[in-house]
């Protein structure tokens, strides 16, 4: 490998290696990039707004990994597609091949099945140990566990992993979740505009309470400034 920065952004020109193994260095690092990038969502309050969208499921199933909100994808995506350009310079091929890799392992992780894979636990994610992700209840002092998105060895080196048990009969949610919305609209809305909301009667804001809600001029400001 060599040092090169004169055609491309790429820190790294990994060209030179096996096909296999440049997709084995895709994978890792997006999912470290990914795993970081989840920790954010969850330590930052603004962007634990969208995040609640995801967590607001209380029962898993594989489509729960496709409940999120669409601002995480602003957040998301831009970080780890430099990310892999800066360090890599990997090619839109290999892109879709680990996307899909990860979306499956992601639909694994998240399906209603009790599955740690045993010893290789320590290195990829499962369907238990995302479940105590998810978990309503978190250790004392934590804002959050288990931020691993394919690979759970992040998790283990840096301290963050939290499977006390197996069983997976655990409740899912976060707290306050009695008072989320459950309607499309207004989780759309939620991250946005500050309001109450009752499951028995709601109102969505109106044009000018969502035009002049801080958070929302803020999300228009960042547009115009990117």
């Amino acid at each position: 490998m060599k040092w090169q920065l004169d055609k491309t952004l790429s820190i790294i020109d990994i060209s030179t290696l096996p096909n296999l193994v440049q997709l084995l260095v895709f994978f890792i690092l997006l999912d470290f990039v990914q795993w970081f990038t989840h920790i954010l969502l969850h330590k930052y309050p603004l962007l634990w707004r969208f995040h609640k969208v995801h967590h607001s499921v209380k029962e898993m199933g594989f489509a729960a990994h496709l409940r999120y909100h669409w601002m995480e994808n602003i957040f998301y995506k831009p970080l780890k597609v430099f990310a892999v350009m800066l360090l890599g310079g990997f090619e839109p091929e290999q892109a879709y091949i680990v996307h899909f890799i990860a979306i499956t392992i992601g639909h694994i992780n998240h399906s209603n099945v009790k599955i740690t894979w045993g010893p290789l636990k320590y290195i990829f994610n499962n369907p238990v140990m995302h479940l105590y992700h998810h978990s309503y209840d978190l250790p004392e002092g934590k804002y959050g566990v288990n931020f691993g998105i394919s690979l759970s060895l992040w998790d283990y080196i840096f301290k963050t992993n939290y499977v006390p048990e197996d069983s997976g009969t655990i409740e899912l949610g976060f707290p306050g979740d009695d008072t989320f919305p459950t309607d499309f609209v207004h989780q759309e809305i939620y991250g946005f505009v500050k309001f109450r909301y009752s499951s028995l009667s709601s109102v969505i804001p109106t044009q000018i309470e969502v035009l002049t809600s801080p958070d929302f001029n803020f999300f228009i400001v960042s547009i115009f400034k990117i």
